[in-house]
């Protein structure tokens, strides 16, 4: 049997578009859903920082995720309720399922300053160090995802083992896979160094004949990333989440955050050794 996915679940929209994000994902290769609720004051909910969200009761949580269970009806699905913090709470998850990758939804935060909303992806990444999907509410791709686009700069990509899952996924969906990367616009856009980095690798092992080049030119490293998954009409984008991008506190301030909080089509977070 497959590795199970977990997936986050506060009952908000955005968490309902992920988890059935997840179970579509799922079902080619049958992998078991962990559905693990937590609090909505711990995720990334500008709701939190009004004071409008109301606190459900324990019978209300059951049948909320009775609901939600009932929704994924074709697919084994164990639930879990953590009284945690997030970080912790999944943490624990991911210690006990050994899941191959960690799914959460994302609200629209657009209308949010970047200084308020707390970068709950990169947090959970750095708790867990296993692949993280982020599906922003409203995301309208495919899935499985038919055409995946992989942000690479020219420096080396050595991922962690908790990695190996995304490649046996790339390997089984057999996807239009493409390497974008971002120059300064008086620099050359030639990917060439990108893919190499990408297939060093490994990620695309068995796969690498399907795989091409696109060269965006950007004063902004975050912006021309979503340009090029715009440009190559992606329906996943593929983030290398280097160690540098989540460690301290200035989360927003990374460029793997910046496309996480403004991006508007899922999102795959790798996490690098580096």
């Amino acid at each position: 049997m497959a590795a199970p996915f977990l997936v986050l679940t506060d009952f908000t929209p955005a968490a309902d578009q992920a988890l059935q994000y997840a179970a579509a994902l799922a079902a080619p290769l049958q992998a078991p859903l962990i559905l693990l609720h937590i609090r909505r004051e711990t995720l990334l909910d500008p709701d939190a920082f009004n004071g409008s969200i109301r606190h459900m009761s324990e019978g209300e949580v059951a049948a909320a995720l009775q609901s939600r269970v009932a929704s994924v009806a074709s697919l084994p699905v164990t639930v879990e309720s953590a009284v945690e913090g997030v970080e912790t709470a999944v943490s624990e998850a991911v210690g006990r399922h050994s899941p191959s990758l960690v799914i959460l939804g994302k609200p629209d935060t657009e209308t949010t300053p970047d200084e308020l909303v707390s970068s709950t992806s990169l947090k959970l990444l750095r708790a867990t160090r296993t692949p993280l999907l982020v599906v922003p509410v409203g995301a309208a791709a495919a899935v499985p995802p038919h055409a995946i686009t992989i942000a690479a700069d020219n420096s080396p990509i050595s991922l962690k083992t908790q990695s190996e899952g995304m490649r046996e996924l790339l390997a089984y969906l057999k996807p239009r896979l493409t390497v974008a990367h971002v120059a300064e616009p008086e620099n050359s856009d030639t990917c060439t160094v990108a893919l190499d980095a990408v297939a060093a690798s490994g990620l695309i092992a068995g796969v690498e004949s399907r795989i091409h080049c696109h060269g965006v030119r950007h004063r902004r490293v975050p912006e021309g990333i979503l340009q090029a998954a715009q440009e190559t009409h992606a329906d996943l984008l593929v983030l290398v989440a280097r160690r540098r991008s989540f460690l301290g506190q200035l989360f927003n301030r990374s460029v793997t955050s910046q496309v996480v909080l403004h991006g508007r089509l899922p999102m795959l977070l790798l996490p690098a050794l580096d």
